[in-house]
């Protein structure tokens, strides 16, 4: 069994990024009758069934580098930061600065606030409070807002839902079986694992332990490795709390 190093693992998620906005499952009717999950259309229409669903995407909260306190970081005067380089910025990562300036700018501005530009293209808002405290605000390309306020890293767009949980969990095992040699059982395994109460809050890329107990009885019962995956996300009921799949003719 091949083994992926968890770092390894952790890293290679910045190219789920890249996937599509919707992720559609398709179940399919095995010869056997039983169901089959999977991301490709089936073999016979009359027997297929799509799922849909349509889950943030979103980074790791823990990826995320603080820039303002760091000497070479963000240091750009935020007058720098004018109509023609935000309108260079993807929509999504534009609007969501913008919002940023526009709260700023509502709450009064306070000298020495500044910005700049993570090596991911992220870009960083130090915005100074009257009591003289730097509020940094980092906006990721797919316009994910995320604040790091006196060491504590939140988000500020609500990606703390179960839609975003699924979508963090597939990704995270689509990434490690992407690696040659690897295989889904061994990606199952080492997928981390989420805190049982709410799991989708924290922003991680996880699974819950349901995903895992789910996809070991799939495989159990003779489920192949990825169906048995994309049965636990997707199936009814879904491994993941708070999700209720819907299939479409």
């Amino acid at each position: 069994m091949t083994r992926i190093p968890i770092g390894l693992l952790l890293l290679l998620l910045g190219a789920a990024g890249i996937a599509t906005a919707e992720d559609t499952i398709y179940k399919c009717k095995s010869r056997d009758g039983s169901d089959v999950f999977s991301d490709k259309p089936c073999a016979a229409a009359k027997d297929m069934q799509q799922i849909r669903i349509e889950p943030a995407r979103v980074p790791d909260i823990a990826e995320v580098a603080p820039l303002c306190a760091s000497e070479d970081g963000a240091r750009r005067a935020l007058g720098a930061l004018n109509r023609k380089l935000l309108g260079s910025l993807p929509k999504a990562q534009r609007d969501a600065v913008t919002s940023v300036l526009a709260d700023y700018a509502r709450q009064g501005e306070h000298p020495g606030a500044r910005w700049g530009r993570g090596a991911d293209d992220s870009v960083h808002l130090c915005l100074p409070t009257f009591a003289k405290e730097i509020v940094e605000h980092a906006a990721t390309v797919d316009g994910k807002l995320v604040q790091i306020r006196g060491g504590m890293v939140s988000y500020q767009n609500d990606p703390d839902t179960p839609l975003a949980l699924l979508d963090r969990c597939e990704q995270t095992w689509r990434s490690c079986t992407a690696v040659e040699d690897a295989n889904p059982d061994s990606c199952v395994t080492q997928v981390p694992t989420c805190d049982q109460n709410e799991p989708w809050k924290g922003g991680r890329n996880c699974c819950p332990i349901q995903c895992k107990t789910a996809y070991s009885e799939r495989r159990a019962n003779g489920e192949m490795g990825s169906s048995a995956f994309l049965g636990a996300l997707y199936g009814v009921p879904s491994c993941v709390p708070g999700i209720v799949p819907r299939a479409e003719r």
